[in-house]
C-alpha cells in the first residue's frame, strides 16, 4: 500500500495571517491554523472568523489546501459555542479543506453542522493502530494524525492494513506527555493544556527538596538552572527523508504555530528542498543533507532529536540536557518590495550598518550581502533600524522579492 510515486504533502503551521504567508510562499503545499476558539494554542495570534475567510481565499488562489484546527477537548457548557462556531464556518463563502479534531462528539458535530468538509483525527486523540484507523475510516474520517509516539515499524504496520491517509509530525517541538494530553499546567497554573492554554511547565526548572528541609534544595542537578525533569528535545528529520517517504505516511507535518514567520519560511523550505531534492534523483546526497541541516539549526530551538522514529518511549524520553533555547540567526526584516537595485523591508528586529546579512528566497540556502547602506523609506541616510515595523532599504546586487526574509549571517 506504499505509494512511492505520490509525493508526501509538506504541511505547515500559521499562528497568524503572515506566516501562513511565508510557508505558503517557502513551499507549503497545505496549512494548518486555529480560529480564535477550540484549538491547542490559545497563545498564537490565531485567526477571526473574517480572517479564516480570507486565509482560506488566499490559500486556494495559490491552489494550496487550509486545515483548521478545532481539536480541543470541550465540556459540555462549551457545546453550545462550539455549534455557534461551527455554523458560523458554514455560512463562509469559502471554507477550510478539512478540520482537524480530537474528540468523537467534536466529530459528530462536524459531520452534523458541516458534513461538506473532511476531517482529520488530531495527534490528540493518540492513535497508535491500523484497527483504531479503520474504525476512524468506518466514521468517515479521511485522514489520521498519528500518535507522535510510534516508530517506523509501527508506521509501516498500519500503512499495509489500512488505505486512510496518515499524517505525522516531522519537525518541530515534542511534549513530554502522551500524545500531548498533559495535566501539568492545569495543576500549577489552572490553565488547561487541552483546551489550547498550556503554560508549559514542561520547560521550567525544577529543584528537589526534602519536606521537611523547605529551604535546602538537594544537589541532584544537572545544569547550575536546575533540574530539568520534563522538557522534550526538539524533532528534526531533516536527514532521513527517505526513511520517511517508505513509511507511506502521507502528509509531513512541522509543528511550530507560535513560532515566527521566519520560522515557517525557514523550516518550511528546508524540508521542500529535501523532499524534492529526493523525487527528483531519488536520493539526497550527503554534502545537501549538511546544507538542509544548518538551515534548520538557523532557527530558535532546543536540542534536536529523531523522536521515537527509531527508540521506543519507554527507552529514551527525550529530555533536554541543555534546558535553553538554542538561538541562532536573528530574524532582521520580511521584504515589502524592489526597486531600482534597492531591497525594502519592513523591520523584524533591529538592525545597523555594516551588518552582515543573508536574505532568504524560496528553494534557496540564503544570499549573502552587507548592510554597507541603509535608507529609510525617504531615501535617508540611517546609522541603523531600530524600530519594530520600521522600512528601510538596503542595496543589493541580485533581485529580491516580496516575502523574502532577512536575517543575520551569524
Amino acid at each position: 500500500m506504499i505509494n512511492l510515486q505520490k509525493k508526501p504533502e509538506l504541511l505547515a503551521p500559521a499562528g497568524n495571517f503572515e506566516k501562513l504567508k511565508s510557508a505558503i510562499l517557502f513551499g507549503a503545499d497545505a496549512v494548518y491554523f486555529a480560529g480564535k476558539n477550540f484549538g491547542m494554542r490559545a497563545a498564537a495570534d490565531n485567526f477571526t472568523l473574517e480572517e479564516i475567510e480570507q486565509a482560506c481565499l488566499y490559500a486556494h488562489e495559490k491552489n494550496k489546501k487550509l486545515y483548521l484546527t478545532v481539536n480541543t477537548v470541550p465540556k459540555s457548557r462549551d457545546i453550545s459555542d462550539l455549534k455557534n462556531y461551527l455554523h458560523e464556518i458554514k455560512s463562509m463563502s469559502d471554507k477550510p479543506d478539512a478540520l482537524i479534531c480530537a474528540d468523537i462528539g467534536v466529530v459528530a458535530l462536524v459531520k452534523k453542522i458541516l458534513p461538506e468538509l473532511d476531517i482529520h483525527i488530531s495527534t490528540q486523540a493518540n492513535v497508535q493502530s491500523y484497527a483504531a484507523c479503520e474504525a476512524w475510516a468506518d466514521f468517515g474520517i479521511t485522514r489520521i494524525i498519528l500518535s507522535r509516539e510510534l516508530s517506523f515499524d509501527d508506521i509501516r504496520d498500519i500503512r499495509e492494513n489500512t488505505d486512510i491517509e496518515l499524517e505525522c509530525f516531522i519537525h518541530g517541538a515534542m511534549c513530554v506527555s502522551y500524545s500531548g494530553r498533559c495535566l501539568i499546567s492545569n495543576y500549577l497554573t489552572g490553565r488547561d493544556a487541552n483546551k489550547g492554554a498550556c503554560t508549559q511547565p514542561c520547560r521550567w526548572n525544577y529543584y528537589i527538596v526534602e519536606e521537611q528541609r523547605p529551604n535546602i534544595y538537594l544537589p541532584v542537578i544537572e545544569q547550575s538552572t536546575g533540574t530539568t525533569l520534563f522538557s522534550s528535545k526538539d524533532l528534526c528529520m531533516i536527514e532521513h527523508i527517505p526513511d520517511l517517504v517508505k513509511s507511506g505516511v502521507s502528509s509531513f507535518k512541522i509543528e511550530g504555530r507560535m513560532k515566527s514567520a521566519y520560522y515557517a519560511a525557514c523550516i518550511t523550505n528546508a524540508y521542500r528542498i529535501a523532499l524534492d531534492n529526493f523525487y527528483n534523483t531519488g536520493s539526497i546526497a550527503p554534502e545537501l543533507v549538511q546544507k538542509l541541516k544548518l538551515e534548520t539549526e538557523s532557527v530558535s530551538r532546543r536540542e534536536y532529536d529523531t523522536g521515537y522514529f527509531y527508540s521506543a518511549p519507554e527507552a529514551d524520553a527525550k529530555i533536554c540536557e541543555n534546558p535553553d533555547y538554542i538561538r541562532e540567526k536573528t530574524y532582521l526584516g520580511l521584504c515589502v518590495g524592489y526597486e531600482d537595485g534597492f531591497a525594502i523591508f519592513e523591520q523584524r528586529n533591529k538592525i545597523i550598518i555594516g551588518q552582515q546579512i543573508q536574505i532568504l528566497s524560496p528553494g534557496s540556502f540564503g544570499h549573502d550581502a552587507c548592510a554597507d547602506i541603509l535608507l529609510d523609506e525617504k531615501n535617508e541616510p540611517i546609522e541603523s533600524a531600530p524600530h519594530p515595523f520600521q522600512i528601510f532599504k538596503i542595496p543589493v546586487d541580485f533581485e529580491v522579492r516580496e516575502g523574502d526574509i532577512l536575517r543575520s549571517a551569524d
